[in-house]
């Protein structure tokens, strides 16, 4: 009778201290989010214009950054994904608002617009964005190569097409500070597409 409960113990046994294995695991694998969108930045100083309407979008990134892994590395064509740091969402979303929020803040209009836009919108410029490279290693450095445009829906000016190959030194070795540095880099880039706007005279 003993043997027969004895073997009855062992498996609920080493179910049990499965279970126990398993919530130590999870419990120990915490995942931190991120967001490319700096929203602790200060609003900058501009003119209000109100008859600027920009759009923001399609942007294209390439499928390695298309997953919820943060991808870093790229150097020689290789990337590391991590499995403990994460985007908030998709990245070519996130890129788009944050541009969107720089290109508000420097050209002095509320009126940005992330694609897919409302059909009645009538943008004076769209900004169409090809992600070359988002890569880097913590603590050392992060990049971010974007190929650009600015596109007159109405036809009235040529299309203007630009790169942007852009780099910055994160704080520390942590993810943190990796993503700071890439908030950066978008808020450089920003500048430079709020530039060439500025550059055509148009509202």
């Amino acid at each position: 009778m003993n043997k027969f409960f004895q073997s009855l113990r062992l498996p609920a046994l080493l179910g049990l201290a499965a279970i126990a294995a398993a919530a130590c695991s999870a419990a120990s694998h915490q995942v931190t989010y991120y967001s490319l969108l700096a929203t602790n930045a200060a609003p900058l100083v501009a003119a209000q214009q109100r008859e600027l309407v920009l759009s923001v979008g399609p942007v294209v990134i390439p499928d390695v950054l298309k997953k919820s892994q943060i991808a870093t590395g790229g150097t020689d064509g290789r990337y590391q994904l991590s499995s403990s740091h994460r985007w908030v969402g998709d990245v070519d979303r996130e890129l788009a608002r944050a541009v969107a929020e720089q290109l508000a803040a420097r050209l002095g209009t509320e009126q940005v617009a992330v694609f897919p836009w409302d059909q009645h919108l009538q943008p004076n410029f769209r900004v169409l964005l090809d992600v070359l490279a988002m890569g880097g290693e913590p603590g050392k450095e992060a990049r971010l190569s974007v190929r650009w445009s600015l596109v007159d829906p109405q036809g009235k000016m040529a299309p203007v097409i630009r790169r942007s190959d852009l780099s910055e030194t994160p704080a520390d070795a942590g993810f943190g500070a990796w993503v700071n540095a890439q908030q950066r880099n978008i808020s450089r880039l920003s500048e430079e597409i709020a530039a060439a706007i500025k550059e055509t005279g148009r509202p």
